[in-house]
């Protein structure tokens, strides 16, 4: 199906449906028969990434996406011995955690047990994006307590502190984890100027910082529920618009430099998350969207074919 929508083939998109619904009902069985192995977690995968391509239903990907979640769970966290098993592992702990942040409820990869730090070899240490999806997980369970608190008649002093303390001190280590790029996140012209000018060389860093902002356009709605910034700068608001429009014009410059490469199938599949919520943010003035239009309809959508990522057409 992914072949066909690239080079426009209907032949080979008819196929690819068909094997589709082959494929499907082989990994029910396999799931059936209790099966948690890494070809039963593979089928589920290639299952996420075929509703990406054709989003045949506006909430297929998201059953898919669960789907994986429980799978994973129920094999529990294992040691990632090969570099197959850490790829196969990023990819599907990185749709687990969209899935709980799309339905703001949070998600097992949240506990100790399941971060990267912990599951890699000894000796060896956990890739970049591992570690910002270390901290991407605890986001829907913030967003979680968030929406109860929010809803309760009656908040405990002691309760709105536990919780400012935590959504701080993760808003501490994204930036921490921006500082070992090395990258600073910043609205002073000065710094941005001097040093923030020339991206990243490295395509998955680009494809990493664009995550990492959009996790801090998430987080705005309990950092200004609690007054505490996204971005350590006293002088500015999180719902200042020139804040928003930072973040999410830079989530469009980081993709583009991502994109540029020649293999950039997978960066654009990760990608879809934070571009879409830039458009979220500035859906309000559909003047400033030509930039975040332009990477998910021409990049994400028509150059690498995945249709999840494509701009409602009523914006």
């Amino acid at each position: 199906m992914y072949f066909g929508r690239i080079h426009q083939d209907k032949q080979a998109c008819n196929q690819g449906l068909r094997l589709y619904s082959y494929a499907l009902t082989q990994l029910r069985s396999e799931i059936n028969s209790s099966s948690t192995d890494i070809g039963t977690i593979m089928g589920v995968m290639c299952l996420c990434v075929y509703e990406n391509v054709v989003f045949s239903q506006p909430t297929a990907w998201l059953l898919h996406y669960d789907g994986l979640g429980r799978l994973l769970q129920s094999r529990g966290p294992k040691p990632l011995e090969t570099d197959a098993e850490r790829h196969i592992w990023r990819v599907a702990r990185y749709f687990i955690i969209l899935s709980a942040g799309h339905q703001r409820k949070r998600v097992f990869l949240e506990q100790p047990q399941w971060a990267s730090t912990r599951l890699v070899p000894p000796g060896e240490t956990s890739e970049k994006f591992d570690l910002l999806l270390d901290l991407f997980a605890q986001f829907p369970g913030i967003i979680d307590d968030y929406d109860r608190l929010r809803k309760a008649s009656f908040i405990d002093p002691g309760t709105r502190e536990a919780f400012k303390q935590r959504v701080t001190s993760l808003i501490d280590r994204i930036h921490a984890w921006l500082r070992d790029i090395p990258w600073t996140c910043t609205l002073d012209p000065a710094i941005r100027e001097n040093s923030q000018g020339q991206l990243p060389d490295d395509p998955m860093d680009c494809a990493s910082l664009a995550v990492c902002y959009a996790v801090l356009l998430c987080l705005i709605q309990p950092c200004t529920c609690l007054q505490i910034n996204i971005i350590p700068e006293h002088d500015h608001y999180n719902v200042d618009p020139a804040r928003i429009e930072f973040l999410t014009f830079e989530i469009c410059r980081f993709s583009k430099k991502a994109l540029q490469g020649g293999d950039s199938a997978g960066l654009a599949l990760l990608l879809i998350y934070p571009l879409q919520i830039s458009w979220f943010f500035l859906q309000g003035t559909p003047e400033k969207l030509d930039q975040v239009r332009e990477n998910l309809d021409s990049s994400i959508a028509d150059s690498h074919g995945f249709e999840l990522g494509r701009v409602p057409m009523h914006v």
